[in-house]
């Protein structure tokens, strides 16, 4: 009887402990998926379990408990469905939290299920209603499973939503970011296309040609459009850069318009980049050899290709040979070179062989090597101081035909002691570079003439006394106003009232000769 008592007992606080966890089970279940979502149902379907858990019979405990692990479930696979469109983190670890509780929930009442067998079998009782309660607890403890099992699969499906949403999140923005990738594509490359160079680009004083953003490397002479705009012209180019001046292509030199680029298509003398100049023909190719320029002949060093700036006998392209002067210009008429005489054509411009002929009234001869002799004593004097002449006119302004007739009267055509002793045609006293000679000379005084010593200067040849004769007018200042005198009667006349020779005849002589031997001549070949 006591035992039974205490059974009841035992029995009665065993129904509430069931009772109570079953409880706290369903509970925590239900709050840790309601953190999920506020879903208002999943709240209802909670507090309807407790409130049937609280006022149940022991055998229906069973039941209820089961009712509320399937509404957890249901509610589980609701939360679970409206949780799908939520990509967040947070979601999926409040799902993880609740299915935890519900796994901590069913271990608890896994220990009160072996604690109520303990105590069964301590009390040795056989009644079915002992083997009952701990069924119900199993049962309970069953539905716990069951409901940690469904939390789980919950809780993947939920992960499952979570996953597929970012998956479809990420798809969705990696398809954006394509779609904006291509669209700055296509506008970069558009920005590009529209940024390529092509054509002719000025910079830097140049002009590079661009055929999509690149130049073309090497040399090369191309048809390209114009540089001016309208249509097409033909360039040399060097990595893209229009080339100009003085440039060299294919062995040959050609010059290319500083402003324009272009070949040059006409005759000219330019002045190249680097300051130098030289003769271009017609089809811009730089000229060497004998070239004609504005009626003059000119020669072109054919290496250097500059205009020959010295004398020189030099052998034209043609395989002729020419004089040349120190002023780059093709010499005609009588010129010397080393210490002899040659005649060049005026027409022709050759050297004349084995000929006789008169030039500037001088009767010549030239040998078979071109030399040119005087055919008579005369001429031969003549030869000797034509070029003298000359270059004392370009030196120092004094009329070579007035020179000429001067030494003529005063050497007695080079034949006076003088100008055989010491080649002295002036009778000009004093030295020369130290050099004299003590003649006797006649000077005309009060009583008439008488004869005195004197120092005369020695030349080595008759071309330095010509030339000095020259340079003693143009050093002695009473004689300055006939210097660059172009008439030779002027000139005469001043020599004379300027005190030169005190002979009253001495202008009127001196004209004489000049128109007797021609000798104005000489002023036309020094270019007066």
């Amino acid at each position: 009887m006591e035992s039974k008592k205490h059974y009841k007992l035992y029995k009665s606080g065993k129904k509430w402990k069931t009772l109570a966890i079953t409880a706290a089970v369903a509970v925590a279940g239900v709050v840790s998926l309601n953190n999920v979502t506020a879903n208002a149902d999943v709240t209802s379907s909670a507090v309807a379990t407790v409130a049937v858990a609280q006022t149940s019979s022991a055998s229906s405990v069973v039941l209820e408990s089961s009712t509320s692990a399937v509404a957890t479930s249901s509610t589980s696979e609701a939360s679970a469905a409206a949780s799908s469109a939520v990509v967040s983190s947070s979601a999926s670890s409040s799902v993880t939290s609740a299915t935890s509780s519900v796994v901590d929930a069913a271990s608890a009442s896994t220990v009160a299920s072996s604690a109520d067998t303990a105590a069964t079998s301590a009390t040795s009782s056989s009644e079915v209603s002992v083997t009952s309660a701990s069924s119900e607890v199993s049962t309970v403890s069953d539905s716990s499973s069951v409901a940690t099992s469904t939390t789980s699969l919950t809780s993947q499906s939920t992960e499952s939503a979570t996953s597929d949403s970012a998956d479809s999140s990420a798809t969705s923005t990696q398809d954006s970011s394509v779609t904006s990738a291509e669209v700055v594509t296509r506008e970069v490359a558009a920005v590009a296309t529209s940024s390529t160079k092509n054509g002719w680009v000025s910079g830097n004083g140049t002009y590079t040609y661009y055929t999509n953003g690149k130049v073309a490397s090497g040399e090369n002479y191309s048809y390209l459009p114009s540089i001016s705009g309208t249509g097409y012209n033909w360039y040399l180019v060097k990595d893209g850069v229009a080339l100009s001046g003085v440039q060299k292509w294919y062995g040959s030199y050609y010059y290319f318009d500083p402003t324009t680029y272009l070949k040059l298509d006409h005759q000219d003398y330019v002045k190249s980049q680097w300051g130098l100049w030289y003769m271009v023909g017609s089809d811009g190719i730089v000229q060497s050899g004998v070239q004609k320029w504005y009626g003059k002949y000119y020669y072109f060093d054919p290496v250097t290709y500059l205009k020959l700036d010295h004398q020189d006998y030099v052998k034209s392209q043609w395989g002729d040979w020419y004089m040349v002067g120190s002023d780059g210009i093709v010499q005609s008429g009588l010129v010397q070179w080393y210490g002899h005489y040659y005649y060049f054509n005026p027409v022709t411009y050759l050297k004349a062989t084995n000929t006789t002929f008169s030039y500037n009234g001088i009767s010549l001869t030239a040998d078979n090597t071109g030399i040119i002799t005087g055919t008579t004593t005369s001429s031969q004097f003549l030869l000797k101081i034509y070029q003298a002449t000359l270059d004392g006119w370009k030196e120092y302004g004094v009329l070579p035909s007035v020179t000429a007739a001067q030494a003529i009267l005063e050497s007695g055509w080079g034949q006076s002691a003088l100008a055989t002793e010491a080649n002295n045609l002036f009778g000009i006293k004093g030295s020369y570079n130290g050099q004299y000679v003590i003649m006797s000379t006649a000077e005309y005084g009060s009583g008439g003439y008488y004869y005195v010593n004197a120092e005369f200067r020695k030349y080595p040849s008759f071309y330095e006394s010509v030339v000095d004769h020259g340079y003693f007018l143009y050093s002695n200042s009473r004689y300055s106003n006939l210097l660059h005198q172009t008439s030779y009667a002027t000139v005469t006349s001043l020599l004379q009232s300027d005190g030169y020779a005190t002979s009253p005849t001495y202008a009127s002589s001196l004209n004489n000769v000049i128109t007797t031997y021609g000798l104005q001549s000489w002023d036309t070949a020094a270019g007066v």
